[in-house]
């Protein structure tokens, strides 16, 4: 890894330390209602095969969905680059006497040998990595035969006009209304930073069904999130509501 990466990856995970005190509160963070919470189990039961599995979470953040699917039964390992996202993380899985092992690493370079999971799962991850085309191709090596990788991701700011006002309008109307920063709980990047990001926008879909098909990944399906999304809908206030009518989606692929 060059000098450069190793600053980007250092100037993400302060980021991501500075935003862990209040990520969970943040509708698309933490799951706010049990409503949303079986929204999630029965998109999942459609893309996981019915069996023990071992999942990796990448870039698994506080452990939100870590917990979610060792309650749905799965062996579940988390890994991140940022200390005190995984430092929330253990402490919730301790108070719920969750089984999952969380560790510190790099979502582009998983620090496991080849073929030790069924899935590589990741969440709102592509975006903030520098190669994200080097990470599929990592998750594929970790994924046993038949393993699949799954990835749920997003674009919120297509860079045109029309998404930064969306975007401001709704934070202000959220901090009058709610007295609520919408920027607590969000890594905001610098333009130097977002600079080195191919994706710092949010991850095309078509772009992602690409780095996966050109890794070698078989049975790409794309899911439809409209009911996780009207279920998270149902907690957030006006701004934000506002401000999410992006691209959403779960793709997946077999190894």
């Amino acid at each position: 890894m060059s000098s450069t990466e190793i600053q980007i990856k250092e100037m993400v995970a302060h980021k991501w330390d500075l935003a862990s005190e209040t990520f969970d509160t943040h509708a698309g963070h933490g799951i706010q209602s049990q409503k949303e919470k079986d929204a999630w189990k029965r998109a999942f039961q459609d893309v996981f095969p019915k069996k023990d599995l071992k999942i990796l979470d990448v870039g698994c953040g506080t452990g939100e969905l870590s917990l979610l699917f060792a309650e749905m039964g799965y062996k579940v390992t988390g890994i991140d680059i940022s200390r005190q996202m995984l430092k929330t993380a253990k402490t919730k899985a301790e108070a719920r006497g969750a089984d999952i092992t969380f560790g510190e690493g790099d979502a582009e370079n998983p620090p496991f040998d080849i073929s030790s999971f069924d899935i590589v799962f990741s969440r709102h991850l592509l975006w903030t990595l520098p190669n994200p085309k080097k990470a599929v191709e990592n998750w594929k090596r970790v994924l046993r035969k038949n393993g699949k990788v799954v990835i749920i991701d997003g674009v919120w700011d297509s860079g045109t006009l029309e998404s930064r006002v969306r975007r401001d309008a709704g934070a202000l109307l959220t901090l009058l209304l709610e007295r609520k920063d919408l920027r607590k709980g969000h890594a905001g990047y610098s333009d130097e930073l977002k600079a080195q990001l191919p994706h710092a926008g949010g991850a095309p879909l078509e772009k992602v069904k690409e780095y996966l098909s050109n890794t070698g990944f078989e049975k790409i399906q794309i899911f439809d999130l409209k009911e996780v999304r009207e279920a998270q809908k149902e907690n957030m206030p006006l701004g934000e509501r506002i401000v999410r009518s992006y691209q959403y989606y779960l793709i997946c692929g077999r190894k």
